[in-house]
């Protein structure tokens, strides 16, 4: 006879976390099924609506709230442990890479999950991601002021170099067609040097381009 070992609450919690955050890695919000993570997990949808009251809504909030959690701590991490702005930047640049090949399905439900799937949702995202490009707004700006250039575009900076950051990411995970630190150190060259060629006035640049 088969003894069924009884976990605690928090080891089944965490247990039907780590299942439900494969599966909605690999098949998106939409096309995963509670009964689907209940037959994954070895357990009923009862338990599962026991843990996450909110059904497949809330359990997949708790999995977004888990990969958030991660990637703040390693990005906070890599960029507080310099004082040297080039350095946060390549430091910072690596975290976020190394999150994306450590976690590609948290990375993929980070970067795809809209507020079309639950507003709070996009609330949540939204939040995590103006966390991130203010960080990386400080360190640019502190990069703009040592060039002897204006700051208040480092906002514009920050969002632009997450997005585009985002969109190398998504590409080299699905073709690795080179080692992450080369990765990373083509993304420092890529923004450091653009630093070199901006405009004292930015919002001169269109007039001096018509005028030549």
């Amino acid at each position: 006879m088969v003894t069924r070992t009884r976990l605690k609450k928090q080891e089944r919690r965490q247990i039907l976390l780590e299942q439900s955050a494969r599966l909605f890695g690999e098949r998106g919000y939409r096309k995963t099924e509670i009964e689907q993570i209940a037959r994954t997990c070895g357990v009923t949808k009862p338990v599962i609506y026991k843990h996450f009251p909110g059904g497949k809504a809330e359990l997949f909030m708790a999995v977004l709230d888990q990969h958030i959690s991660k990637l703040m701590q390693v990005l906070w991490e890599a960029m507080a442990s310099s004082t040297d702005p080039r350095e946060r930047l390549h430091r910072g640049l690596s975290a976020y890479v190394g999150f994306g090949e450590e976690h590609p399905d948290g990375f993929h439900l980070l970067a795809g999950a809209t507020s079309e799937i639950d507003p709070e949702i996009g609330e949540r995202l939204a939040d995590m991601r103006e966390r991130i490009a203010r960080g990386l707004a400080t360190t640019i700006a502190d990069v703009m002021k040592g060039a002897g250039l204006r700051s208040e575009g480092a906002d514009i900076y920050a969002h632009a170099l997450l997005g585009g950051t985002d969109s190398v990411l998504d590409w080299w995970l699905r073709t690795k067609t080179m080692p992450r630190e080369v990765v990373v150190d083509y993304m420092l060259a890529f923004v450091w040097r653009g630093f070199d060629g901006l405009p004292r006035d930015p919002t001169q640049f269109h007039a001096t381009r018509a005028e030549s």
